[in-house]
């Protein structure tokens, strides 16, 4: 069992960490003016921190022509067909509540089948009436995927002609496809919490602004993740209130950041990216993105997820400072698997 004073010695080990990282990294987020090589992608990717990208876009040639920062262009391309909506109540389709008894749980949105038109009416100004958030948010690969879907094509597979299926320079880099290409719709009403996904990710931006809150990976060390039980909204048969239903067995715990505000200790980068611009978002990278319609009352976004590369080296440091952090106490870092 940890003594105070090893506690002690074990903590200022991680702050020392903390500054070493510090003394390297640019407490803002670089802006390349144009496109990056394969080579400079390479580099981009290996360097680490976050990138803002301009003059650069995912839209094939058949997409000119169309103005995509307004709403009627998703309405023509995608037509009468039905896809999957997440709903909430509260804007946060993924998150952590407190249910009535005290206990907390990881909750999954509602999802209802619409057409884009029927999601667009209720965005923006046309939806200041719904207590609803409503966000075209399935991630999956809802453009292109690597691997076929499990129910066939993609169901957003009828923007493949106006969206490229991959980045050049970032194939190039990376050495293979994007893994998922996704495409997201949705107004101001819907926040992401905040999360850190296993991809290197293009981000760009088509209509209206994103808002990211980001911290590194080491920062991370700084949160309370805690495991807490999954569970999906759904409509109760009285009313048509959402509430959270706990997931059938086999379910595992989802380890989670509840908290809103930052521990003091670390220091958020936090940017808006405009129409037309993109950023690279380096795997691992904790990010909260908030959101802004344009003139025309939409969100819209379209992004690619690339394989990450697992170096041996950060794989044992990563691994090596949770058990540090676990060691000195800080039961909100997630354990190293198994131990």
């Amino acid at each position: 069992m940890a003594t105070e004073e090893s506690v002690r010695a074990l903590e200022e080990v991680l702050e020392q960490l903390l500054d070493d990282y510090r003394d390297l990294q640019a407490p803002h987020v670089a802006v390349l003016s144009d496109p990056p090589s394969s080579v400079e992608a390479l580099r981009m990717i290996h360097r680490g921190p976050p990138v803002i990208i301009e003059n650069f876009s995912p839209l094939t040639a058949r997409a000119e022509g169309y103005d995509w920062s307004r709403p009627e262009t998703y309405e023509q391309i995608s037509g009468n067909r039905s896809v999957t909506v997440a709903v909430t109540d509260d804007g946060l389709a993924d998150s952590v509540r407190t249910l009535p008894d005290g206990t907390t749980t990881f909750v999954k949105p509602f999802e209802e089948r619409m057409t884009i038109p029927s999601l667009i009416s209720r965005l923006g100004r046309r939806g200041e009436s719904s207590s609803y958030a409503y966000y075209l948010q399935s991630q999956d690969g809802n453009i292109y995927r690597s691997e076929p879907h499990p129910s066939g094509s993609s169901e957003l597979a009828m923007f493949q002609p106006y969206i490229e299926r991959d980045i050049p320079w970032m194939k190039e880099a990376i050495g293979s496809e994007a893994e998922a290409v996704n495409l997201w719709i949705g107004d101001c009403n819907s926040t992401t919490s905040l999360h850190h996904d296993p991809y290197e990710n293009i981000y760009h931006v088509l209509a209206g602004t994103k808002t990211f809150t980001l911290l590194s990976p080491i920062e991370g060390l700084w949160l309370n993740q805690q495991f807490h039980p999954s569970s999906t909204l759904q409509r109760t048969s009285s009313s048509e209130s959402l509430v959270p239903v706990l997931d059938p067995p086999p379910t595992y715990p989802i380890p989670w950041v509840s908290a809103v505000n930052f521990p003091a200790r670390v220091h958020p980068l936090r940017i808006t990216l405009k129409e037309g611009q993109s950023l690279f978002l380096p795997a691992g990278w904790w990010h909260r993105v908030e959101q802004k319609e344009g003139l025309s009352g939409i969100v819209v976004a379209v992004n690619y997820w690339y394989t990450a590369e697992l170096h041996p080296e950060a794989y044992a440091y990563e691994r090596f400072a949770r058990r540090i952090a676990r060691s000195a106490g800080r039961h909100g870092v997630v354990p190293v698997e198994g131990e």
